[in-house]
């Protein structure tokens, strides 16, 4: 028999979730909804070209992962997904859940978005989720596990103890070669979490400060703060890091200042830094794509 795609696995492993009534893991419901489907042993046991999982774990994961991006599921913790609320409402309404559907939440069309390759000329365009041609398809694809990756680190930063925090926005400093860097919640340094010396002798430096927040925004009092502590201090340079966003009058606040440059980095673009260095996340599988030589054909 044919696997079933992602898509058709939607509405089962959604139930499954309901039934299940608690967390569970993507292995866990792999194994229900293939016995649901009555799937083969032989086709469990087909694996994805990269071989990292099987089809069957690959799909599951996916049609898990898009119902997560529409918030039909939540993930309590990482590797793990729990049906929400709104999730329940959609299974007592008998909806059939395919990617259509989840197209009416915002929160899916933002993911779709972020995920959907664009060029200068396209990117008002609706988003893109399966292209035609095999290298945009195949480009949608890396764009799209980007998307998730970056979701993945966010989260991750977001439950990440404060002090383990504070050493990887330092970290990440050091992997962009702005110099060496150090933490200092031991030397109580001003509400400043972290300091990096530009130069060997530490003559300029650049003032660091982390806020690991789940939710809400960095409102003016703490950029306030920041600044404060950045003017009892001999540094004209500053970096706000955090998790989530900035309020606009933090953010004015920040472009408004005369005498120190301050640099804000939200939660997105920390993503977004870390998998540029290599930061908390490795290479899971490398892939060739040829073209033809044309030379090597010529007369």
């Amino acid at each position: 028999m044919a696997i079933p795609n992602y898509q058709e696995f939607m509405t089962p492993v959604l139930k499954i979730y309901a039934e299940l009534g608690r967390e569970a893991k993507t292995r866990e419901v792999e194994d229900i909804v293939a016995n649901a489907f009555k799937i083969p042993p032989e086709d469990r046991a087909l694996m994805v070209k990269s071989g990292a999982n099987s089809v069957v774990y690959s799909r599951v994961h996916w049609a898990s992962y898009y119902m997560y991006a529409a918030g039909l599921l939540e993930k309590p913790r990482r590797g793990f997904y729990k049906i929400t609320e709104e999730g329940l409402k959609v299974l007592k309404s008998g909806q059939v859940v395919n990617d259509d559907f989840l197209m009416q939440y915002k929160s899916f069309i933002e993911f779709t978005e972020r995920s959907a390759p664009k060029t200068k000329e396209d990117k008002d365009a609706k988003p893109i989720i399966e292209p035609e041609d095999p290298e945009t398809r195949m480009e949608g694809a890396i764009k799209e596990m980007e998307a998730v990756l970056k979701d993945e680190i966010l989260a991750s930063l977001k439950i990440m103890h404060p002090e383990k925090f504070e050493q990887v926005v330092v970290d990440l400093m050091v992997a962009m070669d702005y110099g060496v860097g150090k933490t200092t919640r031991y030397v109580g340094d001003g509400g400043i979490d972290g300091i990096i010396d530009e130069d060997e002798l530490g003559l300029s430096k650049i003032y660091l400060q982390a806020k690991r927040y789940s939710d809400g925004k960095v409102q003016e009092k703490e950029m306030r703060d920041f600044m404060g502590a950045l003017a009892d201090k001999p540094v004209s340079k500053g970096v706000f890091i955090t998790t989530s966003a900035f309020s606009d009058k933090a953010v004015n606040m920040a472009r408004d200042s005369k005498h120190h440059v301050v640099r804000l980095i939200d939660g997105r673009e920390l993503a977004d830094l870390m998998m540029k260095h290599n930061l908390g996340v490795r290479l899971k599988k490398g892939y060739e794509v040829k073209e033809i030589d044309s030379s090597f054909f010529e007369d």
